[in-house]
């Protein structure tokens, strides 16, 4: 196979030409793609994640154009961006457009607006309109299935969703799921754009509501709250039970492995007694919905559960970098257990 911007050349009604180098990497890809890596994401939305995403693309070599409505606003979540990352180089490495056309030339298109179905129906349908066949269209979505995703789209089998875990940069992991019909092409290109930036996919193998990073997240959530609420603790101590009990351990093992470490009988007996006490409500715990409605919405309004100082809102991000650094050491094990079902 001959290289891109060497001596590729394209075949057009009969006749060779030679292409420029711009025009042989398109044609390269589009006609071997399995011959090739992403060398082009287009991040369309312009938000935290999809800054982010698009400088730790440029942070790894990978060409990254991002898409937003408002340039400026986006030119300055890169800058944002590459400021946390130490790298203030970084923004002027990521192409900015508000034309959305720009995305017909990626490898790989991630949508990564605000959480909104219609909203990402619409724009989906968009991008699967000029998006050349083969070229996987993902949403940065942390609730909706691909199916309900591509309900609009001509090519459903190449929607997918990626959902990425805040702070990006530190959280080496992604949530994939697949469409029902999938895009075999597709989805090759976009593992092979989460393993270039240092991505590992976590497969959700059915589109469970929330996938599992949320449904864990949620869970937890609710049953601290309820303690809360119940007067069983105050929320100090419960932070204090997961930051300094729970998180530590889960660090090594998660916790269906520290089931098989404690015991699974051990286990199997304290989960009869105790799940039929947890809580099972399904409305938003009352704790956080009156907050909200008092328009305390935490850190970024100053007050939630706490009082916030921007200074303190510093730190505890910077605890929470230190943790993931810490997380490093103790990834991958060899000696880890294998699966044994």
């Amino acid at each position: 196979m001959e290289r891109a911007g060497t001596k590729a050349k394209g075949t057009i009604g009969g006749h060779t030409r030679r292409l420029s180098p711009a025009a042989a990497k398109s044609w390269l890809r589009h006609r071997h793609p399995e011959d090739s890596i992403p060398m082009h994401i287009v991040c369309v939305g312009a938000g935290l994640m999809g800054s982010r995403l698009a400088l730790l693309s440029a942070a790894h070599g990978v060409e990254a154009t991002l898409v937003g409505r408002d340039v400026q606003r986006a030119r300055r979540a890169l800058e944002d961006g590459a400021l946390e990352a130490g790298d203030q180089r970084l923004a002027s490495r990521v192409e900015v457009t508000d034309d959305y056309a720009a995305a017909a030339g990626g490898d790989v298109v991630l949508e990564s607006i605000p959480e909104s179905l219609p909203e990402k129906q619409q724009l989906l349908a968009l991008l699967d309109a000029i998006v050349p066949l083969g070229i996987p269209v993902a949403s940065q979505t942390s609730s909706f299935a691909p199916a309900r995703l591509g309900e609009h789209c001509a090519h459903p089998e190449r929607i997918f969703v990626a959902h990425f875990i805040h702070p990006a940069a530190r959280v080496p992991l992604a949530e994939v799921c697949r469409p029902a019909r999938c895009d075999a092409a597709a989805a090759a290109r976009l593992e092979a754009w989460l393993q270039a930036i240092g991505m590992r996919a976590i497969h959700v193998q059915k589109p469970l509501p929330g996938f599992i990073v949320n449904r864990l997240q949620f869970a937890l959530l609710r049953e601290a709250l309820h303690i809360v609420a119940s007067g069983g603790a105050d929320v100090e101590d419960v932070e204090a039970i997961v930051r300094e009990g729970l998180a530590p351990r889960w660090m090594a093992t998660g916790p269906i492995e520290s089931a098989d470490i404690g015991g699974l009988d051990t286990f199997a007996d304290v989960a009869a007694a105790l799940l039929p006490a947890l809580d099972r409500s399904t409305e938003v715990p009352a704790a956080l919905a009156e907050l909200v409605r008092c328009g305390y919405r935490g850190a970024k309004s100053g007050r939630g559960f706490f009082t916030w100082t921007p200074e303190q809102v510093a730190a505890a991000r910077a605890r929470r970098d230190r943790a993931y650094e810490a997380a490093k050491a103790l990834r991958e094990p060899a000696d880890r257990p294998r699966n044994g079902s």
